[in-house]
């Protein structure tokens, strides 16, 4: 189950790579449109914006996973190792509920979104849940990406994992 949680975070955090990826390449033949040739396109800012929304949300589980989330450890730093690790366990519990909160309301939102078929509102007129149904799907995969982080930690301490070289002031 880990392996398989694991892989999807992976997968989502690569399409996430992808969709700022596209996103890029979409603003770019906007501006260069727009300024160039006077001649605006009437999907790029929409769909950029919907695939940011998707993107940001997609790659929480990974970075999570590879905790290469922003942290700040004035304090932790000070704590024993099992008291570290307590204050690990905690945290990931607490992503892990506020996840699932995020999932119970934005899936309400979603569903009423779909149910009620509301769109955009703007020239393309997108259904409205393609953007809201990120959060339920989302946070879903990271909620129980931290509950297994939660469960790594109790079962193997604090593995930081850094990605990044850390900032020393």
């Amino acid at each position: 189950m880990t392996r398989l949680v694991d892989r999807l975070s992976a997968l989502a955090g690569t399409f996430a790579g992808w969709a700022y990826f596209v996103t890029a390449l979409m603003l770019g033949y906007e501006v260069f449109m727009r300024y160039l040739f006077v001649a605006p396109t009437i999907w790029a800012e929409e769909l950029s914006r919907l695939l940011l929304v998707w993107a940001t949300f997609a790659g929480a589980a990974l970075l999570l996973h590879r905790r290469q989330h922003i942290t700040i450890t004035l304090l932790t730093d000070r704590l024993s190792p099992r008291a570290r690790q307590m204050q690990e366990i905690i945290a990931l519990l607490f992503i892990a509920a506020l996840g699932g909160v995020i999932v119970y309301l934005g899936g309400g939102i979603a569903l009423h979104s779909f149910e009620r078929a509301r769109t955009t509102g703007s020239m393309l007129d997108l259904p409205a849940w393609w953007a809201e149904a990120a959060l339920p799907l989302c946070f879903s995969l990271l909620a129980i990406q931290a509950l297994i982080e939660a469960v790594r930690v109790a079962l193997n301490g604090v593995n930081d994992r850094p990605a990044a070289p850390r900032v020393e002031h």
